[in-house]
């Protein structure tokens, strides 16, 4: 017994909203029938079958016509073709013969350039090998002449080595680096190790020469520092002048005394002075002596114990030669003088210079010591160049024992290190020129032997290149372009008149019927002139045609809720697909003014059938209609499947012509237009009216099956009353026509004795057409938030990785989650009038307009503005808010719910109960674990963004309470205080910022609300259609005792009010804010213009809702 209670409960809801989908009657199925089978044939066929033994020959001239149409392109497009093909081969031609001159001319004109390359490239060379082999000559005989001084200063002295000190050893050492590219030179005498003790004695007791040196440098401030430096450090003391040292000069000046050497033969370990240990007998050690610059802190430095020093120590003496080491980084050749920092700061190449200094003067004598110098290696390249001179390469490579090859990049004067490997410009590597820098009889294979080579670089080459050879090349080149331009200009003057016919062909073919193209291309109109002499208009008399009117029913009111985009898309979408209707029909489609399709048969060529061709192409085109508006409700969203189509279709005579003035179109005029204008204003949706005059040609066809006669006369303009038809059978009418029709209707209007199995079809049919829309609701839900979702993720890419957003897209087990959550909250949703998936659907919609609105604005709030546009998560949960936020409704409100103490109402403690019951029942769903990927993806692993998540859901779903005085009264307030107040313009930035973060909330709350009462601020008929569903939804809350008063009673004066005290300041504040454009000024106009209407028709409009409803109820109780 429930069960049968609860099925039929449900058959009178459906009964009270929606019609069934009916079935057919058995002679409507049949009419289906024929119609399916003769869509099968042939137009030309039934065009001879309605007229048996006529003459067949405007079957064939209609063929005909659309051949010559196609012929007369094609032959256009083939000679388009060879033109363009001549026009190549002839560019071609000259292109190949200019290249080929240009080149020739090109390459000896770049020959005596090639030749002073090199003429001077190899003199520069020459130059650069000279100077170099001199310079290395020259400090090799500085340093030779270093060591015979000290011998000669040993016997002229009575000094016997290793005892040996030159006393002005500052000068004489000063003399040598200060004439050639020497940076310091050092003495170290050879100390066996047996005389160790001696030595270390021996130069305690002589080192007063460091007390002589430092005289030197107070006499001459500018004399050289202990070495921290490179060349450049000393290049002041190229010429200093050797100072007088007699005693008066050392009693008068306060000479600062010198460290106290170190006593012992030392060695640097582990960054500290270690004394050498002893040895053998018959091992030696170099303690370094005497230095200039001086550095009391180095002498008695066992030379010996750097390793550089003693494999140059080895090769000297195995050839017997003076030595020029391999190139080092500075620090690396004295670790034990510097600190690290010093030596991360010398890191271009140096080299010592080694040479003996022997006991006597001639062959054979004993080595008593070496003089080693320290010189740079830039010093050798620079000054080598002329000023102005562009890069040239010096390249020092050597045998095995120079370790590594140094690149320095010679410009002018100066010369730049470049590193420590070959780095010339690979490509030139056939320019090279190489040339030894030392000069030995023999080459010890221990001994470092540096070869320079010299490479030109590109930007020397291109010093060479003249315009000379671009001068030339660009003269004859010229040449070829002016002749192929004239050629251009003769040709193009040649074809300009074909091209413009087969042009306007294109464009007259496809807007004018062939019978007037001809005269169309001869130019028979002048719209500049806009003559109307007799012989220039093109004008016809067409006696026998079909005119048929096609309006979509209901476009104006769903329009007005959607995007330009969206609107168009549904124009293109639908008359694209009667475009291709009317092409497969042969049907000339004359223009579309609006949403009103106008199409023609029976004109430009004659045809007999033209009424049973029009009748053919209206039902082709309501069946494509019904289906494409239900496919198009997935990505257009709610009540698409709703449009569907008024026609009209007349016979009679039409006058056909091109109109001129700008933008000429071809035109019919006469009575026919009007009459067929009125079918269709008159018309119903999802039905074909068809005139008195198209019936009798369908009756003269033998198609009396297709048309029934419409009851009534119906009143048209200027004619009065009219008997007028429709055409019966059109596929998918039946599915549109339940909608027009209640359930109860029906059911009280019939009395025979299967009235239960009748019930429980219509039952069947009516559950099978929601379910099918709430599917379609459904997908396009689930799109829409799939593509919040995907703003997310793409905002959170663009933070990482910029290149991959267009990568992104949801996984398919998101996708799929997401689906699976939005089918469990439409299942969620009570069948109530009003507050339904399909209104919640309504919110969604009207949000995404809004938000789509705001990127385009936010030039004028760019604050806030790009706070909304800038954080998708707040987009989403907006949308997501419009989706749930009427879940498991009652049907009754807030103010109820509390007065009768219902559970929701005592949980939440009266506050806003029916929209927090919404928001926990979708929250929780959401946070279950079968969606754990969908939340993923939204808000990552970070649960501060689900709080944030749960927290702009909250404020978004209790928004939609606009019943509730005290929250009322607070969004008052905060608007007033972020929008209204003058102290905003004194803000500093933080404080600017905070506030844009607060209007941003403000606004996207105000932006659900006026989104869940946005049927007010929408076209009348949508606010109609919203607000008698609401009326039935309180009506039947009153008859099942929820409200004490009848919602009549209160209604039209309800609505009023809310107008004046909600909707509009609603209206006003959304403009004010002047985020959304635009469609604030639309919200504005149609709320004032909703309720000027209302207040004239409203209380007409109300008793028609009490009466209906309540008719309803008492065949409901009866």
């Amino acid at each position: 017994m429930i069960e049968r209670s609860i099925l039929c409960l449900k058959v009178y809801k459906y009964s009270t909203m929606e019609s069934p989908m009916g079935s057919l009657n058995q002679t409507n199925k049949v009419v289906l029938a024929k119609m399916d089978v003769e869509d099968e044939e042939n137009v030309e066929s039934l065009s001879q079958s309605s007229g048996r033994g006529s003459n067949s020959t405007s079957d064939f001239s209609r063929c005909k016509s659309n051949g010559d149409e196609e012929a007369l392109i094609e032959i256009a497009r083939k000679e388009e073709r060879n033109v363009c093909m001549i026009r190549f081969i002839t560019i071609a031609a000259v292109i190949i013969s200019a290249i080929s001159v240009s080149s020739l001319v090109y390459f000896f004109a770049t020959g005596s350039d090639t030749r002073n390359f090199e003429i001077e490239y190899n003199l520069l060379v020459q130059n650069i090998h000279t100077l170099v082999v001199w310079e290395v000559k020259y400090n090799f005989a500085l340093v030779q002449q270093l060591c015979g001084t000290i011998t000669s200063e040993s016997l002229m002295s009575n000094q016997i080595f290793p005892n040996v000190t030159l006393p002005d050893f500052e000068i004489t050492g000063g003399f040598v680096d200060g004439m050639g590219g020497i940076m310091m030179a050092l003495f170290a005498p050879l100390i066996p190790s047996s005389q160790k003790e001696k030595w270390e004695e021996y130069s305690v007791l002589h080192q007063d020469w460091l007390n002589r040196s430092a005289l030197l440098k107070v006499e001459s401030p500018s004399h050289r520092d202990q070495l921290h430096g490179t060349i450049q450090d000393h290049e002041h003391d190229r010429h200093l002048e050797v100072v007088s040292l007699d005693p008066q000069t050392i009693v008068e000046l306060e000479i600062p005394d010198e460290p106290t050497i170190l006593s012992e033969i030392w060695k640097w370990d582990a960054d500290e002075k270690v004394p050498v240990e002893s040895t053998s007998a018959h091992d030696y050690y170099a303690p370094l002596w005497q230095s200039s610059p001086h550095n009391a802190d180095t002498v008695n430095a066992d030379l010996f114990s750097d390793p550089h020093i003693s494999e140059l120590f080895s090769s000297m003496i195995n050839s017997g030669e003076t030595v020029l080491s391999p190139g080092y980084e500075i620090g690396n050749l004295f670790d034990w003088m510097f600190d690290p920092n010093e030596k991360s700061q010398k890191v271009d190449p140096h080299a010592f210079i080694m040479e003996k200094v022997h006991v006597d003067f001639g062959q054979g004598q004993e080595v008593a010591g070496f003089v080693l110098a320290l010189t740079s290696f830039r010093n050798l390249f620079t000054r080598l160049l002329p000023e102005g001179t562009e890069g040239i390469y010096a390249v020092v490579t050597g045998t095995p024992a120079c370790e590594r090859n140094m690149t320095f990049l010679l410009r002018g004067n100066t010369a730049d290190f470049l590193g420590y490997e070959d780095l010339h410009e690979l490509s030139l590597d056939h320019h090279r020129r190489s040339v030894p820098m030392e000069l030995y009889e023999t080459v010890p294979d221990d001994l470092c032997l540096h070869l320079l080579n010299v490479y030109p670089s590109k930007a020397y080459i291109d010093s060479f290149n003249t315009n000379k050879p671009v001068v030339y090349t660009s003269i004859v080149v010229l040449a070829f372009v002016v002749t192929t331009i004239f050629f251009l200009v003769y040709e193009r003057l040649v074809t300009k008149r074909e091209q413009t016919k087969n042009a306007a062909l294109r464009v007259v073919s496809s807007i004018f019927p062939s019978n007037v193209q001809e005269k169309v291309l001869r130019g028979a109109t002048d719209v500049n002139t806009g003559s109307t002499e007799k012989e220039n208009v093109i004008a016809s008399f067409y006696p026998a045609t079909t005119v048929l009117f096609a309006d979509i029913e209901g476009f104006t009111a769903w329009s007005s809720t959607r995007e330009p985009v969206q609107v168009f898309r549904l124009l293109e979408c639908v008359y694209g697909a009667f475009d291709g209707i009317a092409r497969r029909r042969k049907i000339f489609k004359v223009e579309t003014v609006g949403d009103c399709y106008v199409a023609v048969c029976g004109m430009p060529e004659p045809r007999k059938d033209h009424a049973v061709a029009m009748v053919r192409f209206a039902r082709d085109c309501l069946t494509r209609m019904a289906s494409l508006s239900h496919n198009l409700e997935v990505s257009l969203g709610p009540d698409t499947a709703d449009l569907g189509f008024r026609v009209g279709i007349h016979s009679g005579p039409v006058t056909g012509g091109v109109l001129r003035g700008q933008n000429s179109r071809f035109q019919l005029f006469g009575d026919t237009m009007n009459v067929a204008a009125r079918m269709e204003s008159t018309g119903l949706k999802n039905k074909i009216q068809l005139s008195t005059a198209t019936a009798k040609l369908l009756l003269k066809a033998g198609k009396e099956h297709w048309i029934e006669k419409r009851e009534g006369k119906v009143d048209i303009k200027g004619k009065g009353k009219l008997e007028t038809f429709f055409v019966r059978g059109v596929k998918g009418q039946e599915a549109n026509e339940s909608k027009d029709a209640t359930v109860a209707t029906n059911l009280s209007s019939s009395n025979h004795s299967d009235q239960p199995e009748r019930s429980v079809k219509v039952l069947e049919h009516t559950n099978e057409a929601i379910a099918n829309k709430t599917g379609r609701l459904v997908d396009w839900n689930t799109d829409v938030l799939s593509r919040r979702i995907t703003a997310i993720l793409k905002n959170e890419v663009t933070l990482m990785d910029p290149g991959m957003v267009k990568h992104v897209e949801l996984s398919p087990t998101a996708i799929k989650q997401l689906h699976h959550f939005v089918q469990i909250i439409a299942s969620m949703y009570n069948d109530n009038p009003f507050h339904n998936f399909s209104h919640a659907s309504h919110v969604t919609l009207s949000i995404e307009k809004m938000l789509s609105t705001v990127k385009k604005n936010n030039e004028f709030a760019s604050g806030y503005a790009n706070n909304i546009c800038n954080d998708p998560l707040a987009q989403f949960a907006a949308v997501l808010a419009a989706l749930i936020h009427d879940c498991d409704h009652y049907g009754i409100g807030n103010t109820t719910l509390v007065e009768e103490k219902n559970p929701i109402a005592i949980l939440y403690e009266g506050k806003s109960p029916a929209e927090n019951h919404s928001l926990s029942l979708g929250w929780e769903l959401l946070m279950e674990p079968q969606f754990s990927e969908l939340v993923k993806c939204i808000c990552g692993k970070d649960r501060k963004e689900v709080e944030r998540l749960k927290d702009l859901l909250t404020k978004a779903v209790l928004a939609t309470d606009v019943f509730d005085k005290e929250l009322k009264e607070e969004r008052d307030k905060e608007w007033e205080k972020v929008f209204g107040s003058d102290n905003n313009n004194d803000l500093n930035d933080k404080e600017a910022e905070q506030l844009d973060k607060v209007k941003a909330t403000i606004v996207m709350e105000h932006l659900i609300q006026a989104s869940d009462v946005v049927h007010t601020m929408q076209h009348w008929h949508v606010y109609i259609k919203w607000n008698e569903h609401l009326f039935e939804e309180m009506t039947i809350a009153y008859h099942n005792g929820h409200l004490s008063k009848n919602p009549a009673e209160f209604w039209y004066q309800g609505e009023i009010g809310f107008f004046n005290h909600y909707i509009i300041p609603l209206a006003k504040k959304l403009k004010e804010c002047k985020v959304f454009g635009v469609i604030c000024d639309e919200f504005l106009d149609y709320a004032e213009a909703n309720l000027k209407e209302w207040e004239t028709k409203g209380q007409q409009i109300v008793d028609q809702f009490s009466k209906k409803y309540s008719c309803n109820r008492l065949g409901s109780n009866e």
